[in-house]
């Protein structure tokens, strides 16, 4: 049962703080569709800004080719990133989105800027030392 609180909910709760820590504005309700349709649609919202959560600071970034060698480091998750906000935030919101999964350390591959998108992929590593890093 513990394993359960600490792999399930705690996360699930970190995520609803990091839906608490932005500003978000909704996107426009979805027009009515034809009762026939059988589409779903999706809505989607755009953070405008992005705040620490307390303890992020703690999640350090480093060379993907450092934390994928490491015996000391695992990987939690691989996450597909799209952000409009400026460099600083997005290196936040993903330290915030580490912290959430459990993870200390990210690395980021496949950098890529467009316009005013800046997409990536980010890995999630839980760390049981950074010596070395």
């Amino acid at each position: 049962m513990k394993t359960f609180i600490k792999f399930v909910v705690t996360p699930i709760l970190l995520l609803c703080l990091i839906g608490c820590s932005a500003a978000i504005v909704p996107v426009p309700p979805a027009q009515k569709t034809n009762a026939n349709n059988n589409s779903t649609n999706a809505k989607s919202l755009t953070i405008l800004d992005a705040k620490a959560l307390k303890g992020s600071e703690k999640v350090s970034v480093h060379a993907y080719s450092y934390t994928r060698g490491s015996d000391m480091c695992s990987r939690t998750i691989a996450l597909q990133f799209a952000s409009e906000l400026p460099y600083t935030q997005t290196l936040i919101a993903l330290r915030n989105r580490a912290l959430v999964t459990g993870a200390n350390a990210l690395s980021i591959t496949g950098w890529e800027e467009s316009g005013n998108i800046t997409t990536l992929t980010a890995h999630f590593f839980d760390c049981h030392s950074k010596r070395g890093l």
